[in-house]
């Protein structure tokens, strides 16, 4: 036996496969570190912090619904933790496949899913193709995976092939390739101010959409197109639900939402699309869907001009008035939503030379790897005088960590990194006014020390308060 072990790997053809391996892994070493990136890199983030964490909500599809829900906010209006697996201009055609990937290893309560009209569509450029297969090129090549690409891809596109076949192929097309992609120069600072994939508009597309302002409230409140769908939507919607439904067949026990995502206009829809969705879903206990452009739910959004980036997409003010929504929508819908503890205590302030006192509904966090640091304050009203008093959330590194602090506070030797936001900032939404502060901290949970909070201007001071990272932070890694 011993003899025949030591014969394989002295053998001539042991040995070639041992240098094609190695030359395999360097190559795709050597790649990866130097030609353009290979694959979604957010998206490669994400599916790793799932493996750290549970969480009861799972956004997929695009970003129609990872700049429309807000985690910290979510988890402060219901308890529930959620994360965004969307990546841009992802179409429907691949989620059953990258669904099984990640219910197969984790299931959440609820995913979600945009069923947008564009979504539901087949790829129909080089744009689209070229985000899809960077979002495809996360997954490990298998036989599933041949079989979803070989009934996706066209025939006669053998680039797309390698684009989206595995990482190794795609860092060898992107490296031999004379293909001038222009979406590369979008890909830098992939994780700047998202937040467990969430990642807000704060400035608007006026260019998109600065011509619906005059006649917004009609476009608005405008109704979604009851013209007929073209064959190929058609057959798309019935090809890519039989994937979808027996996702939903193997997995009983997680609930299935399909979002029909706000937009600004409406007309854009077609209302025979989400008809024929209802009637292919209408068997199956565990899918739901939520229209969103109605203008009877339009009207309980009270999304305005300023609340949307682009006719598809909201503002960060847009996004804290659908999670609202949205919350309150589970709660309606959903048992195990109710049954979550959530403390309700608020935190109260006394104000230094007064009687008087503030409370705050809510405080959130997010410190964890690989994300920006994020907080939410929510407050159900905004005391008069309040306007100009500033919210400042202070983060303490332990001693050995000091070095770690932000490069502005070592200029300034502070001895915390600090975020602020004024009242006058917050913005409202149905629940209350929700304060969004940012940071560029990069400390971490093990780094900390502590985080003092208080809030101060205008000649009012509030005590100040350590908040307990326990309760706060909403990750929590197992």
């Amino acid at each position: 036996m011993n003899k025949q072990i030591s014969y394989i790997f002295s053998s001539k053809l042991f040995r070639i496969l041992a240098f094609l391996l190695l030359f395999v892994f360097l190559t795709n070493t050597v790649l990866s570190r130097f030609v353009k990136p290979y694959k979604d890199e957010t998206l490669a983030v994400n599916l790793k912090t799932t493996k750290k964490q549970d969480f009861d909500v799972v956004f997929m599809s695009n970003s129609y619904l990872y700049t429309a829900y807000d985690p910290l906010l979510l988890n402060s209006l219901t308890g529930l933790s959620s994360i965004h697996l969307g990546t841009s201009a992802r179409r429907f055609c691949f989620e059953p496949f990258i669904l099984n990937q990640i219910l197969k290893k984790r299931q959440p309560k609820i995913v979600v899913l945009d069923i947008s009209t564009s979504t539901i569509s087949m790829p129909n450029s080089d744009h689209s193709w070229f985000f899809n297969n960077k979002a495809i090129a996360n997954f490990t090549l298998s036989l599933d995976k041949i079989e979803m690409l070989k009934s996706i891809l066209p025939k006669d596109r053998s680039d797309l092939w390698l684009q989206s076949f595995s990482a190794f192929t795609r860092n060898l097309f992107g490296i031999t390739s004379e293909e001038k992609l222009i979406y590369y120069p979008k890909e830098r600072n992939v994780f700047k101010g998202k937040v467990l994939g969430y990642n807000a508009r704060i400035k608007q597309n006026l260019k998109s959409i600065e011509k619906y302002k005059v006649n917004y409230d009609s476009i608005y409140y405008g109704l979604m197109s009851k013209s007929s769908i073209s064959q190929d939507l058609e057959s798309a919607i019935n090809k890519e639900f039989i994937g979808l439904l027996s996702v939903v067949r193997e997995y009983p026990e997680v609930q299935f939402l399909l979002i029909h995502n706000v937009k600004l206009k409406s007309s854009t829809e077609k209302q025979v699309t989400i008809e024929r969705i209802n009637k292919i879903i209408d068997s199956y206990d565990n899918v739901k869907l939520l229209e969103l452009n109605t203008k009877e739910i339009k009207n309980k959004l009270d999304l305005n001009f300023i609340d949307f980036y682009d006719g598809g997409h909201v503002m960060q003010s847009g996004s804290l008035k659908i999670t609202s929504y949205f919350s309150d929508y589970l709660k309606q819908n959903y048992d195990f939503v109710n049954h979550k503890k959530i403390d309700s205590t608020p935190y109260v302030f006394k104000i230094k030379g007064s009687e008087n006192i503030l409370k705050v509904k809510d405080i959130k966090v997010l410190f964890a790897e690989d994300y920006s640091t994020d907080i939410r304050v929510v407050i159900d009203s905004i005391p008069e005088g309040f306007n100009e008093v500033s919210t400042i959330l202070n983060i303490f590194p332990k001693e050995k960590y000091k070095h770690l602090l932000e490069d502005k506070s070592k200029k300034n030797k502070w001895k915390s990194d600090n975020a602020y936001r004024k009242f006058k900032n917050y913005l409202q939404i149905k629940n209350g006014y929700v304060g969004k502060l940012n940071s560029w901290s990069k400390l971490k949970p093990e780094h900390i020390d502590r985080v003092e909070i208080k809030f101060s201007g205008s000649g009012i001071t509030t005590e100040t308060k350590i908040l307990d990272l326990n309760k706060v932070n909403i990750f929590q890694a197992k």
